[in-house]
């Protein structure tokens, strides 16, 4: 507690926890188990496939023609830079404030991630953050905590470019941009649904598109040349054709995750209700605090998907670093928060120096960086902690804890002393 005394939420009130199995889970789960179809490449016994049932559900969701699953939401970045074409060694954008995975699954595509300044309002990507004179082929839109980066007004300028844009929704499922689901803005959309994020299956991912042929080539990219049949897959049989119009690897969804999204993708939206109100709350409860507020989408999002929130402290002084903040939160309110992720110009987790197979991508990427500089991201990134979602979904008296402990901490830590 930042006065050693009394914390504002007492140890004996509990948060929600995550994940939240749905109530169709174990129902799936046994189906699964028993139907000896533990992954896309057994043999068919007339069973559908847990993976294909989630691939149509998920692209209804979203509004998309065509879901691929795969094994993790990096695998999805992977195989969505490979169906592009891009050639070996080009460059790909990446803001500079993401997750390591962004531009890591660049450098596994034979490509070479090129980090770009963010609005320091949004934590997003905008058209003049854009290096156009880089010769990039593709831009990775990452939609940041809450927020979504303007995919329409990032394809204005990228499309006459020449830079395909896929969108990174590992942070965003179900959030909508002028009635649109984040993931059919861009090209390409791509999907984490790891353990902590608001869609999951423990681990998984997926890509979603309109276009029939990047759908194919996916299919080929994450199941070692193989796509699904056409027609009816005879029993005994895999439902896989070695199709092999591009030489793919192993990157296929488990079908007990599968079976797992499935049951989720059913509360998903329930949830999302749950904690947009609570959001809306605690931003008015917070609007009283001088100096604090919580992090606003645009007006043009017209629906959120929380998946961290982040409250801004406006007035944080040089001198009390972030982690100070979660570190004082976390102690008044039992729940943890936290700075962050490292800006990837500065994290330790993106080094692909230290790998030596990268070689000549890694010494393009040292050279494409030097004397770089990300103002609009060290900005937002210093002067914000987050909370992991599920934090929204509780009830109205979590959010007056949430206000109370942060006015306590700002006075604190924050206001002139």
């Amino acid at each position: 507690m930042v006065d050693g005394g009394t914390p504002v939420r007492s140890p004996q009130r509990r948060w929600p926890e995550w994940p939240v199995p749905a109530p169709g889970a174990e129902q799936l789960l046994t189906e699964a188990l028993h139907s000896r179809r533990w992954a896309i490449s057994s043999p068919s016994n007339g069973a559908d496939l847990f993976e294909r049932r989630f691939a149509r559900r998920f692209a209804q969701y979203v509004g998309a023609a065509h879901c691929v699953p795969v094994d993790h939401g990096s695998s999805a970045l992977v195989v969505a830079l490979e169906a592009l074409g891009i050639p070996h060694g080009e460059t790909v954008l990446v803001p500079a404030l993401t997750w390591t995975a962004s531009a890591t699954a660049v450098l596994r595509a034979g490509l070479v991630p090129m980090l770009v300044d963010v609005d320091p309002a949004t934590g997003c990507v905008r058209p003049q953050d854009l290096d156009l004179d880089a010769g990039a082929a593709a831009l990775v839109a990452v939609h940041w905590a809450s927020v979504m980066a303007d995919v329409p007004a990032l394809e204005a300028v990228a499309g006459p470019a020449g830079l395909a844009i896929v969108e990174d929704v590992a942070q965003a499922h179900g959030a909508t941009w002028q009635g649109r689901q984040a993931g059919t803005l861009g090209r390409l959309g791509c999907f984490s649904f790891q353990n902590g994020k608001v869609l999951t299956g423990g681990e998984g991912g997926a890509v979603v598109t309109d276009d029939a042929g990047l759908a194919c080539t996916l299919e080929e990219l994450r199941a070692d040349s193989r796509r699904y049949r056409d027609d009816a897959t005879p029993r005994g049989e895999l439902d896989l054709e070695e199709s092999a119009g591009v030489q793919g690897a192993n990157f296929c969804l488990s079908e007990f995750s599968a079976a797992v999204l499935c049951a989720q993708l059913d509360e998903l939206d329930a949830q999302h209700e749950t904690r947009n109100r609570n959001y809306a709350l605690l931003t008015e409860l917070l609007a009283e605090v001088e100096g604090v507020r919580l992090l606003q989408p645009p007006p043009a999002q017209t629906r959120m998907s929380i998946y961290e929130a982040t409250v801004v402290f406006d007035a944080l002084p040089a001198d009390v670093p972030t982690a100070r903040l979660g570190e004082a939160l976390t102690a008044e309110l039992g729940r943890r928060f936290y700075p962050t992720d490292a800006p990837l110009h500065r994290s330790p987790l993106l080094q692909p120096g230290s790998k030596a197979a990268l070689g000549p991508l890694a010494e393009r990427f040292v050279e494409l960086h030097r004397g770089r500089t990300y103002p609009g991201c060290d900005q937002i990134a210093g002067r914000c902690v987050q909370t992991h979602h599920s934090t929204f979904l509780g009830d109205g008296d979590d959010m007056q804890d949430i206000a109370a402990a942060v006015t306590k901490v700002r006075d604190a830590l924050v206001r002139p002393r």
